[in-house]
């Protein structure tokens, strides 16, 4: 994830490295880094795209607790059959 998050990072500073070495001018250099600048989403898209999503925590009365049934269970899947535990909670009183 922190790959992808940094690529374009490391491209233009690959594209500098590149230029430096081969002798070309600095202005090519920078117009390489702000093409590459502009290609990326702004900051807001990422942030959005990013967005966590909030969590609910739920406190009973003390006469409740949570019953919880397991069992496995078989998934047709592409590659084959898997089994797969399932699970199914609910609120019960004591």
């Amino acid at each position: 994830m922190r790959i992808r998050r940094y690529a374009p990072v490391l491209v233009a500073v690959g594209l500098a490295l590149a230029a430096l070495a081969l002798g070309a001018p600095a202005a090519t250099a920078q117009g390489a880094a702000s093409e590459s600048a502009a290609t990326r989403p702004p900051a807001t898209a990422r942030a959005q795209a990013q967005r966590r999503i909030p969590r609910i925590t739920v406190v009973p009365l003390s006469r409740y607790y949570r019953k919880c049934d397991f069992w496995l269970a078989v998934e047709h899947r592409p590659s084959g059959d898997v089994i797969t535990p399932q699970q199914h909670c609910w609120w019960a009183l004591r």
